[in-house]
């Protein structure tokens, strides 16, 4: 397969080569003759990686499956993801990792990964299963893992292997009892996971961080990724208020000063996830806690791209380059030879309308219903293979697990 006419970043700076493609990987970058797919008027990126997403297959599968969330996920421009373990039942036993595994290979329609949940007692397990990566819930969330016992946090991170990530829900549960998910609960989680990083000298990624506060707290050890989600940079309160139980989310989204204070530090986050957590209506209004995300998130960055408010650089890097690196998934996140051949082209100057009905979502709504964007997924090659044209879904490849 030819690219042709791709405008896409190479070392820092905009290039406009072809792209070969021999099997699955991106074999030379160059000028080649023959017909192709023709990116003339889009910019090209290379397939978004999604490292943090609530797939609920198994025990959840009316609001989403491995088939339904992939799809969205193409969709949206993300050609990988990484589930999360807060299943019914969780992931924290080889064998329910193994189920999931097997689910995800007959269904999945991009690749995948999977975050092994911590217990107070499950040290065995996670010994036996080798995760690439592992979840700690530091508070009360969707699903049973809460572990907010400091000792036995303390106990993961020493004996998860220290070049293996773990990431941490940071919210204290003695704040949230006291005044509810208020910043204060998450600041404080988040430097107590830090320390506690430092003390074992261990990887972190401080998941979904909703203030500035919290990035800074993270940074002040070294070895602290940060994380956070578009619903933390797009949506304020006096918004989620209009929703009404449709905007709780867990960490609550922030008031404006909050949201521009954010904006202002995002140097200091290492990637950006949606945390794509769908539930139906009906769940919703009874208070489940979540947002969909998989196939906005790209077009709102790309929006904010062209509003002047963000550079194309920074979208890569915390889209795709560095959620490949942070969670060691090779191969994947940059545009050059011996890569997997996952593309995105976008073009930038698509204006369109969000609309749930129009989404691969099972749970039909989202928060950012009718709102108006500029800039959207065109096109994605997946593992070598034109699978979006024209904003459609053309063709369902078969993901993999990607090896952490």
């Amino acid at each position: 397969m030819l690219v042709k006419n791709a405008k896409f970043f190479l070392g820092g700076k905009i290039t406009e080569k072809d792209i070969l493609i021999e099997g699955e990987m991106i074999k030379s970058l160059g000028h080649f003759s023959g017909d192709g797919i023709d990116a003339s008027g889009c910019l090209v990126l290379p397939g978004l990686i999604d490292a943090h997403v609530h797939l609920r297959d198994p025990g959840a599968t009316q609001k989403e499956d491995f088939h339904s969330g992939t799809r969205a996920a193409i969709a949206g421009g993300i050609t990988t993801v990484l589930d999360m373990p807060n299943n019914n039942p969780p992931t924290t036993t080889l064998e329910r990792l193994e189920e999931k595994r097997a689910l995800a290979s007959r269904k999945a329609v991009c690749d995948y990964g999977f975050h092994f949940g911590a217990g107070a007692d499950n040290f065995g397990e996670i010994r036996r299963a080798g995760p690439g990566s592992l979840k700690i819930y530091m508070g009360k969330t969707t699903g049973d893992l809460s572990l907010p016992d400091e000792k036995l946090i303390f106990l993961h991170f020493q004996n998860f292997p220290k070049e293996r990530p773990i990431v941490v829900h940071a919210e204290d549960q003695t704040i949230m009892d006291a005044e509810g998910r208020t910043p204060l609960a998450a600041q404080v989680a988040v430097a107590k996971a830090a320390m506690l990083a430092e003390k074992s000298g261990r990887t972190i990624c401080i998941a979904h961080a909703s203030t500035a506060k919290e990035a800074e707290l993270a940074k002040k050890w070294k070895k602290s990724f940060v994380e956070t989600c578009p619903h933390y940079l797009f949506l304020e309160e006096k918004k989620i208020a209009q929703l009404g139980s449709f905007g709780n989310v867990y960490p609550p989204v922030r008031g404006e000063a909050e949201r521009k204070k954010f904006w202002a530090a995002l140097g200091s986050v290492d990637y950006v996830s949606t945390d794509h957590a769908p539930h139906l209506p009906e769940e919703k209004e009874g208070g489940a806690a979540g947002f969909p995300g998989l196939e906005t998130s790209l077009a709102l960055m790309l929006d904010a791209y062209n509003r002047k408010q963000i550079r194309m650089e920074w979208i890569i890097s915390r889209m795709c380059e560095n959620p490949a690196r942070i969670f060691n998934i090779r191969g994947k996140g940059k545009i050059a030879p011996g890569f997997q051949a996952d593309l995105v082209l976008v073009d930038l100057k698509k204006e369109w309308k969000v609309r749930a009905e129009s989404m691969q979502s099972k749970c039909g709504w989202t928060p950012y219903e009718g709102m108006s964007l500029k800039g959207k997924a065109e096109k994605a090659v997946f593992r070598g293979k034109l699978v979006l044209d024209g904003g459609e879904i053309i063709e369902e490849a078969r993901g993999r697990e990607v090896m952490l």
